[in-house]
C-alpha cells in the first residue's frame, strides 16, 4: 500500500494491541501501514478482515460460540433448513442462515446451537417445538435422530472422538474445521509442482501452509493441529490421516529401501483449485516456490528455527496458530 503523503510504498506492521469487542477486550496482533516519514498509519479492507477475524476468533473461543462452518454441520447433520432450524431453536426466521453466513451469534444462542451437537439435545429442541412441525417433520427429524443415536460410526470416528483429536474448533486447530478432503487437494497440488512428497517433508509443508493462511485470513487452511517433535512441527495423529488417505485411495505410499524405507506420498486425486479462495491458493504458490528445491532434512533445519517449535519442542505441546502464526521466520 503506498502512503497518500509520500506516494511511496509503506512498511507493514504488527503489533500486539488491545481491540474492544461487545464489552470486552482481546490482544490481537493488529495489521497496518506506516508511512516512513509521517509515521501515520493505515489499514486496507485486508488488514481490516485479518484483524477483526482475529477478534471474533477469540470471542467465540471465550464464549463458547461455534464457528460458522461448525454451525452449518450441525444443521446438515440432521438434514435440515436452516429457515427450519431457525422455528425449532425458537431463533428468528433467517437467524440461523446469518449464522452460518458469519454474524456473530449472542452467546446464549451460540451455546444452545453448539449444545444440539448432541443427538439427544435435539431431540429435546424437537419436543419442545412439536407445536411447530408437522408430523410427517418430527418423524422425519427423529429418525434421523435414532439413527445418529445407534450409529457406532466408522474406526476413524471413533479413534477421533475418545481422543478428542479433531473434535473442536479452537486456536490449536486454526479456528477453522478439520477438512480432511481439502488436506488430499493440497498434496495434489504440491505433487502438480513436482515437490517429492516425503512423509516428514509432508509435515512441514502442511504446517507452513496452515500457519501461513492464518496469518493471512486469520483462520488456518486446513483445520490440522500441531506439535512439536524432534523432526520438526508435525500434525496431530499424522500416521492416522495419512493412512487413512491411503485406505480410501486419496493417494499410494510408496517405501524406498534405498532411501532407509522412507515413505513418499503418490497422491491419485487431481487438483481441484475451485475449493480454495484466492489467498489460499497464494499461500500455496508461496509455500511451493519456497521449499520446491529443498531436501527433507533442509526443510526440518528451516522449521527448527521456528519459535513455534522451539518453544514446545522440550514439552511436545501443541502449537498455538494465534501465538506463532505471526511469526514465522520461514516467510518474515
Amino acid at each position: 500500500m503506498r502512503s497518500p503523503f509520500t506516494g511511496k510504498e509503506m512498511k507493514l506492521i504488527k503489533e500486539k494491541e488491545i481491540l474492544p469487542y461487545r464489552k470486552d477486550e482481546f490482544e490481537v496482533y493488529y495489521h497496518s501501514y506506516e508511512c516512513d516519514e509521517t509515521k501515520e498509519r493505515f489499514t486496507d479492507d485486508e488488514l481490516d478482515l485479518i484483524n477483526i477475524k482475529q477478534v471474533h476468533n477469540l470471542y467465540r473461543e471465550k464464549y463458547g460460540i461455534p464457528f460458522p462452518e461448525e454451525i452449518k454441520a450441525i444443521r446438515e447433520k440432521y438434514d435440515i433448513t436452516a429457515k427450519k432450524m431457525s422455528e425449532i431453536l425458537g431463533l428468528g426466521t433467517n437467524a440461523y442462515r446469518l449464522y452460518e453466513s458469519g454474524e456473530m451469534p449472542s452467546v446464549s444462542s451460540g451455546r444452545l446451537i453448539l449444545s444440539i451437537k448432541e443427538p439427544e439435545e435435539f431431540r429435546r429442541q424437537i419436543e419442545f417445538s412439536s407445536h411447530l412441525l408437522k408430523d410427517s417433520e418430527k418423524n422425519k427429524y427423529l429418525k434421523i435422530v435414532d439413527k445418529l443415536i445407534e450409529d457406532e460410526r466408522d474406526a476413524w470416528k471413533r479413534i477421533m472422538v475418545v481422543e478428542n483429536t479433531y473434535t473442536n474448533i479452537d486456536d490449536y486447530s486454526g479456528f477453522k474445521m478439520f477438512d480432511y478432503e481439502k488436506l488430499a487437494q493440497v498434496l495434489s497440488y504440491f505433487k502438480l509442482n513436482s515437490i517429492d512428497l516425503f512423509k516428514t517433508k509432508v509435515n512441514k509443508l502442511l504446517f507452513y501452509s496452515d500457519f501461513l493462511n492464518y496469518q493471512r485470513q486469520g483462520v488456518s487452511m486446513l483445520g490440522l493441529s500441531y506439535k512439536a517433535i524432534t523432526f520438526g512441527p508435525v500434525p496431530l495423529e499424522y500416521e492416522r490421516i495419512y493412512n487413512r488417505l491411503f485406505d480410501e485411495d486419496y493417494m499410494n505410499i510408496i517405501e524406498l529401501p534405498e532411501w532407509n524405507y522412507a515413505e513418499l506420498f503418490v497422491p491419485s486425486v487431481s487438483f481441484n483449485k475451485e475449493l480454495f479462495n484466492e489467498c489460499e491458493l497464494k499461500v500455496l504458490e508461496k509455500v511451493a516456490n519456497k521449499f520446491k528445491t529443498m531436501t527433507t532434512n533442509e526443510v526440518v533445519e528451516i522449521s527448527h528455527e521456528e519459535n513455534a517449535w522451539k518453544d514446545n519442542i522440550d514439552s511436545k505441546n501443541m502449537i498455538s496458530y494465534k501465538k506463532y502464526a505471526f511469526d514465522l521466520k520461514a516467510f518474515n
